[in-house]
């Protein structure tokens, strides 16, 4: 294939300044993308210096980034409160979350200036991404394009849910990378140099540098640049610039790597930074360098052997690198990552297709993402396609085609990938649309004034189920949480984010303090169970380290499923084995509709460890707290719907439990009672009961002591009752943390009513 003329100044290329207009246009887009991903600032900032941060990853983001913005400039590579005992080398690359605890540095010292600063890290480079993504729309077909693109980009939930106020998470980012790497590379099919190499490079290495699926797009991104420059066309200077970007990249990384800690998954591993990211940088120079230097030596115009010739070369450095020892294991881990088919994944939303089976015309996923554009994702790469009839703009065609095939696969795949594909998405459908500007105006019959504003009116239908179903209802929750702003709290919690937070919040202020969480010299001396799916929230909010986190099983299996163990648990004795070989403390219980009555954590959380029908009492773990006040729990603890009155939250102490010797009547029923409220004004009474031995001596083992001195209150004394009577006993903490003995004669306790 003969490469088409590149002249530096093509005949009708757009000025490098965009007319008043287009700017005015490109204005609005901005503006409107960050109030879109604004909507939810009151509930994000309720007031009185509050901010509640996401949930999730978004959790342990703020987390890492905190400790960068108290220690700055070091980073946090090895967390003792994650893992826990042992911790665990954090498994995400760590510039993202540096370079946020720098840039709050700047504005103030305090946590309260760290968290609003860190409740903006997605939205401003989310907003920014309308810039390089008008750039590249118009070097595909001019600037009505690249704003059409940034319009599209603006408004799609698909790129805003996981951008909004409060949000932390990566995607933002992450999609910024992708929109400078496709203008970038669009950029240099009319116009390269060492410079613009140079630049490339640097984007390359920060993409590896923050996200630890950097690899897909290091094989998408290069492998599109390589393809169209070394394959499908031949230009060596590109194949030069690319190995020497390649190049640069790995130099910037390296240092990095050579920093951190041998990553969890090996020092090959392929799903967290590794030497293995330096290699593939190194691979991709000299695969670029070698075509070009056959090039050079042999020009080869002819696409079957070119393309022959570089799946050679590819093929040879690839078997050199998997001689490497451990690297086909990293790969095929790296792979199944991707694929998220695991049964953790399973249950994460960000994993589910775009489409819902069984397919029906009503797909609310996907048009809540994209609206009636959901319908195109899968046609994106034919779309692209069609740009390869235009000689003038067949490069662009294809690197756009080489690029949406992947992301439009994983983007149906798993809708996480959606936010991904809305960068190259954006163009291709806006130039779509673009395309049909000549046609529809000779249909009919408008100007080009017109026809462009009939062209705008399609392309906000198209958008009108995705602003029905996403951005208009959280309009008009924000409005009312505005206007309701006077009676925040009154009525307690707002969701069930907020009710996570609050609760983590009661167990900072209601546990010991733990060492370690911003000196990672220091270890600390207890762990907190947790839900897995809660880990980075309680880690951030409750500051207090978890063996099982929202990185699932990817972190430290065996943990995670000790963990999954205790909370599956139906033998007391079980969970206490589990609880003491993580070196756990306190235990969370949160309520869900997966619970049942044969399970530890239901007669914990629904029977408060009490003795009742069906079921003995228990004894090793006590009630501390609970909430919030007015709390919900998380939707997705009831996927039904979540009920009208809940105590979302409780938390438990593990203790040895002091040990009661009764003296009674052999063989005669024993029954200890005690009261207790707890913080929300609740009461409930704690039973127990057993039968003397022969020798006339029951022995109950019971958690609470009557001088404790938490939240969760005994009202008085046990009651204990005997054939012989009613006998009300003190119990000391010392003796229920240590397990000591606690004799209980008649003559030794004071005689109840």
């Amino acid at each position: 294939m003969t490469p088409p003329p590149e002249p530096r100044d093509p005949p009708g290329r757009e000025p490098l300044f965009p007319g008043r207009w287009v700017l005015a246009g490109l204005a609005g887009a901005c503006l409107a993308a960050l109030a879109v991903r604004s909507l939810g600032f009151p509930r994000v900032f309720p007031g009185a210096g509050l901010v509640l941060l996401d949930l999730s990853d978004s959790s342990y983001h703020a987390r890492r980034a905190l400790y960068s913005f108290v220690n700055f400039p070091s980073v946090l590579w090895f967390d003792a409160y994650i893992a826990y005992p042992d911790g665990a080398p954090v498994p995400m690359p760590p510039l993202y979350d540096w370079l946020l605890g720098g840039v709050a540095r700047l504005f103030g010292r305090s946590g309260e200036v760290f968290e609003r600063v860190a409740a903006w890290a997605s939205v401003v480079p989310s907003a920014a991404t309308l810039l390089p993504l008008y750039a590249a729309g118009r070097r595909v077909a001019g600037a009505g394009v690249g704003l059409g693109a940034a319009w599209l980009f603006a408004l799609w939930p698909a790129s805003s849910l996981l951008a909004s106020v409060g949000n932390l998470d990566h995607h933002a980012t992450v999609t910024l990378l992708v929109a400078c790497w496709l203008a970038s590379s669009l950029a240099e099919l009319r116009a390269g140099g060492g410079l613009r190499a140079a630049l490339h490079g640097a984007l390359v290495a920060v993409m590896v540098l923050t996200w630890s699926g950097s690899l897909l797009y290091v094989l998408v991104g290069e492998g599109a640049r390589f393809l169209v420059g070394g394959v499908l066309w031949s230009h060596r200077r590109r194949l030069w610039a690319q190995a020497g970007g390649a190049l640069l990249a790995a130099a910037l990384v390296a240092p990095w790597v050579a920093a951190a800690p041998e990553p969890i998954g090996g020092v090959w591993s392929s799903t967290t930074l590794s030497w293995l990211h330096v290699a593939v940088l190194l691979a991709l120079a000299a695969l670029a360098a070698a075509l070009a230097a056959l090039e050079g030596w042999r020009p080869q115009p002819r696409v079957a052997w070119r393309a022959l010739r570089a799946g050679a070369l590819a093929g040879a450095i690839a078997v050199a690198l998997f001689t490497l020892p451990g690297l086909g294991g990293a790969v095929q881990s790296g792979a199944g990552f991707v694929s998220k088919q695991d049964e953790w994944a399973k249950t994460n939303p960000e994993q589910k297709p775009l489409f819902e089976p069984p397919w029906s015309a009503a797909q609310p996923r996907a048009l809540g993402r994209f609206g009636l554009y959901a319908y195109l994702v899968p046609l994106a790469p034919l779309l692209a396609g069609l740009g390869l009839r235009r000689r003038a703009g067949r490069e662009a065609a294809a690197l756009l085609v080489l690029w949406t095939a992947p992301l439009s696969v994983l983007a149906l795949q798993q809708v996480r990938f959606a936010h991904d594909f809305a960068a190259p998405g954006s163009l291709v459908f806006a130039a779509t649309l673009g395309a049909l500007h000549g046609p529809l105006g000779r249909w009919l019959r408008l100007g080009p004034r017109a026809a462009g504003a009939a062209l705008a009116a399609l392309g906000l239908a198209l958008l009108g189920p995705a602003l029905a179903a996403i951005q208009i209802p959280k309009t008009r929750a924000m409005l009312e949480q505005l206007a309701n702003r006077g009676s925040a709290g009154l009525d307690g919690p707002s969701s069930g984010w907020e009710s996570a937070v609050r609760f983590a919040e009661t167990i900072r202020r209601t546990t010991p303090e733990t060492s370690g969480f911003l000196d990672a010299r220091e270890r600390p001396e207890y762990g907190l169970l947790v839900p897995a799916t809660l880990g980075h929230t309680f880690v951030y909010v409750a500051r207090r380290p978890v063996p099982a986190n929202n990185f699932g099983p990817y972190l430290d299996e065996e943990k995670f499923n000790e963990v999954r163990r205790f909370y599956r648990a139906v033998d007391e004795d079980e969970a206490v084995a589990i609880a003491e070989r993580l070196e756990i403390r306190f235990v969370v219980t949160a309520d869900s509709s997966w619970m049942h009555p044969q399970l530890l954590i239901y007669q914990l959380h629904h029977g408060d460890g009490s003795g009742g029908p069906g079921w003995g009492h228990v004894t090793r773990f006590r009630l501390v707290s609970e909430g919030p006040a007015r709390g919900v729990p998380l939707p997705i603890m009831f996927p039904d719907g979540v009920p009208q009155r809940s105590i979302p939250y409780k938390l438990f102490e593990r203790v040895e439990g002091a040990l009661l010797e009764i003296a009674s009547v052999p063989g005669g029923p024993v029954q200890v009672e005690a009261g207790l409220e707890t913080p929300l004004g609740r009461r409930f009474a704690w039973r127990a009961s057993a039968d003397a031995d022969a020798g006339g001596v029951a022995r109950l083992r019971v958690p609470y002591a009557t001088d404790g001195a938490y939240p969760v209150r005994m009202l008085g004394p046990y009651q204990v009752t005997t054939q012989r009577g009613t006998w009300l006993v003190e119990v000391p903490d010392a003796a229920v943390r240590a397990g000591a003995r606690v004799p209980v004669a008649e003559q030794d306790g004071r005689q109840g009513p």
